[in-house]
């Protein structure tokens, strides 16, 4: 019994080290590498899209206000048909991510390439907005700006929302 517990110790020491040392050289690999990892950083929509400024931007809540208000930009609501029939903003339209790739065509026929594209979904971790920014940017739309978290916020601060229901801005296709 006490043989087996020393050899027990022996191995899990070693197992120990070898962890150490991988760890060690992991973080090495990764301070020296170009394109390395940061290990504290923020992590937030915001920051990740501030750092990619030439393809699309972010815009404020107070600008977006502006821009619905005088018609100077096209609303894309990233989030489901579901959510976008339960409400959104008012001079939205619905261009769902998960049915993006076959109503893409009938967005771009209907909008020039110059106009700004402000594109929203909702929660501070909601990515659909960035995705189809990005893809709306690929297709030759530089003025693409996201409102991150724009659902709640524009709930949040009493903006003009649309009918919960009738609604036939939705695009489908």
């Amino acid at each position: 019994m006490r043989e087996g517990m020393r050899i027990w110790f022996h191995t899990s020491r070693q197992g120990i080290w070898i962890l150490l040392l991988a760890m060690l050289l992991g973080l090495g690999v990764n301070e020296f590498r170009s394109d390395g990892v940061a290990l504290f950083a923020d992590w937030s929509i915001e920051a990740r899209l501030a750092e990619n400024p030439g393809e699309f931007a972010l815009v404020s809540l107070e600008e977006a206000r502006k821009l619905c208000a005088s018609k100077k930009a096209v609303f894309i609501d990233a989030r489901t048909f579901e959510a976008y029939r339960q409400g959104h903003i008012l001079c939205a339209q619905n261009l769902p991510w998960e049915t993006m790739e076959e109503l893409m065509d009938g967005v771009t026929a209907q909008i020039p390439l110059e106009e700004t594209i402000i594109v929203y979904c909702d929660g501070e971790d909601c990515m659909l907005s960035e995705y189809v920014a990005r893809e709306l940017f690929y297709r030759g739309y530089e003025h693409v700006k996201v409102l991150v978290n724009g659902w709640t916020k524009w709930l949040e601060a009493g903006l003009p929302i649309g009918p919960e229901s009738g609604d036939d801005t939705a695009i489908t296709g």
